[in-house]
């Protein structure tokens, strides 16, 4: 039956028009502990699920969470040329049915929820999905704020100049009412572009998901941790031939170091990234004692890892965070300058805590240093400093704190 819902519940949508939809997502909502005074209504994304987990932990709002629909049913009366990020805006004019049906289905969602708690804001993962369009002009119509929690962070300069371009091109305007955002450069990306929003309407909060550090004992000294872990960069981190090198590299130290009790740790993506690894081992006859899992938690391998590698990805953010040294392929496609590069070695907070192997040779032997307990622990004042030039750290130390602060400031104070 399962597999037929989303040809059902489309069905029964073009039958039953907007109001048919918002009970169908209303079915969907994950509405955690309903026991605050106060109520925010979040729309589910990848990623921004993580930190409206942590906000049900730590905040004195409630955080339920439409989890279904509102993208698929909103595509039966959406023109294509309006399901586009961004871009959507340019056509609203055109199809103004589209517009009446989406805030008909956001009305009579907001209503069902009202019913069980008064709605104080609405809260998405980005300020410009098509499919949030009806839930803006509602929050102006029932006068509460629509609140932005950016998951999206661009820290790469290629990719900053690539966001600023999209977002001149569109002409994008933001028609909620403030954006938090992770750090610095999505703040300084969104004022670049000039139009999106004025500057008192964004607000650098940092990512509340982060707060799940505080959970998590990083105290295990550096050389009794029991893992060699590798953090996949297959796919987007314009190093996909050099990453195979690692692979194999890796694998290689596995059988090496195979009896120095340590164990060597492939932590992928997802199910997709699992059977994309094993396809590249199979390809090159690896055999290897590293196991290679996707269903691993950061929160646990990263706490036990002695040194992680990885490439431009803001998981090695967290690596620090976990007090794990870190070590950064820098040949062939991975660099360690330039504008496709996050980690630059001549930024000194960056060079204090990350390592940077120039030659396949050197990686093996930051693996051997590691494995025989000669690397030192990093230094904490390098800790904070690293991760603030990229994830803002909070002055009181927690995330969803800050992050409800700007809450307050937009929906008033929870009671």
């Amino acid at each position: 039956m399962s597999h037929l819902w989303p040809w059902l519940s489309s069905t029964m949508v073009r039958l039953g028009g907007p109001r048919v939809a918002a009970y169908l997502s209303y079915l969907s909502i994950d509405w955690g502990r309903m026991d605050k005074d106060r109520t925010v209504l979040c729309l589910s994304r990848e990623s921004f699920v993580k930190d409206v987990a942590e906000l049900r932990k730590r905040s004195s709002f409630n955080y339920p969470m439409v989890m279904g629909g509102f993208t698929r049913f909103q595509m039966v009366w959406t023109p294509a040329s309006m399901q586009i990020q961004t871009f959507y805006q340019r056509h609203v004019a055109d199809n103004p049915r589209a517009l009446r049906q989406s805030v008909a289905y956001a009305r009579h969602l907001v209503r069902l929820v009202s019913r069980k708690r008064p709605v104080n804001a609405i809260l998405s993962a980005n300020f410009d999905y098509w499919q949030d369009n009806g839930f803006k002009q509602v929050a102006k119509e029932l006068a509460i704020p629509f609140l932005v929690l950016s998951r999206e962070h661009p820290i790469i300069p290629k990719v900053c100049t690539e966001v600023i371009r999209w977002y001149r091109e569109s002409e994008y305007r933001f028609e909620g009412s403030a954006i938090a955002v992770a750090g610095r450069s999505t703040r300084d990306v969104t004022m670049a572009v000039g139009t999106i929003c004025r500057p008192d309407q964004i607000t650098i909060t940092g990512l509340p998901r982060y707060d799940a550090w505080q959970d998590v004992d990083t105290s295990l000294p550096i050389n009794d941790r029991p893992l060699i872990t590798l953090l996949t960069f297959t796919e987007g981190y314009y190093a996909d031939s050099t990453f195979k090198e690692v692979l194999q590299l890796f694998c290689e130290a596995a059988v090496v170091h195979g009896g120095a009790g340590v164990e060597f740790v492939i932590k992928t993506k997802d199910v997709g990234d699992t059977v994309a690894v094993h396809k590249m081992m199979a390809k090159m006859n690896l055999h290897s004692a590293a196991r290679c899992d996707h269903e691993l938690n950061l929160f646990d391998v990263l706490p036990k890892s002695r040194l992680v590698i990885n490439y431009n990805s803001l998981s090695l953010v967290e690596a620090v965070m976990a007090r794990a040294n870190s070590v950064s392929p820098a040949w062939g496609e991975c660099m360690d300058c330039g504008d496709l590069v996050m980690y630059p070695s001549d930024r000194e907070n960056v060079s204090r805590v990350l390592g940077f192997a120039r030659t396949p040779g050197e990686l093996l032997a930051a693996i051997a240093a590691s494995v025989q307990g000669e690397t030192p622990p990093i230094p904490v004042e390098f800790v904070r400093a690293f991760i603030d030039e990229y994830i803002h750290v909070p002055t009181d130390g927690s995330y969803c704190a800050e992050f409800e602060r700007f809450l307050v400031a937009y929906s008033g104070p929870a009671r």
